[in-house]
């Protein structure tokens, strides 16, 4: 089936179904097209959304490896944890609190391992501090915007 029901299956198996990988792809592209406004505001530039694709994918790839060898993949998967209301109780606030916990582990290590790749593969043109500020920017929006999209659908806020 094409959506898992939240009310049967952990929401962390998105990540791996289509509705993931559509949403991964997207998540992709609107941080290359952002990096590439921050760093070139007049137009885009496709050496700078490359690199910002291949930083995310790495992030992710490495955020799967990590989440799987702490903890089976439940949680840090991908960019942020894919979490329902069947692994994080809304009313339990020591649950709210790991659960903020690894929100924040989670966008450090990507924010860290994009730091790193953007700043190796975009070192010909940019200043580290440059190439620091917009992978920090561009995560933060996507982030927000990212969290707001899965857990509102995730905990049934929308559906």
């Amino acid at each position: 089936m094409f959506l898992l029901s939240t009310t049967s299956a952990s929401f962390g198996k998105y990540a791996t179904m289509p509705m993931g990988w559509i949403f991964m792809v997207c998540i992709i592209i609107f941080e290359a097209v952002l990096m590439s406004k921050i760093l070139k505001p007049r137009k885009l530039d496709f050496g700078i959304m490359f690199s910002s694709a291949i930083s995310n994918v790495a992030s992710g790839a490495i955020g799967a490896a990590v989440s799987k060898a702490i903890n089976d993949g439940w949680m840090l998967i991908i960019w942020f944890p894919w979490v329902s209301q069947l692994e994080v109780d809304t009313t339990n606030t020591n649950s709210l609190f790991e659960f903020a916990l690894y929100l924040t582990a989670a966008f450090i290590g990507t924010v860290f391992i994009e730091v790193i790749i953007n700043s190796i593969l975009l070192r010909r043109n940019y200043y580290f501090k440059t190439v620091m500020r917009a992978t920090i920017i561009t995560n933060v929006i996507s982030y927000i915007i990212g969290c707001l999209i899965i857990y509102s659908y995730s905990f049934s806020f929308i559906d």
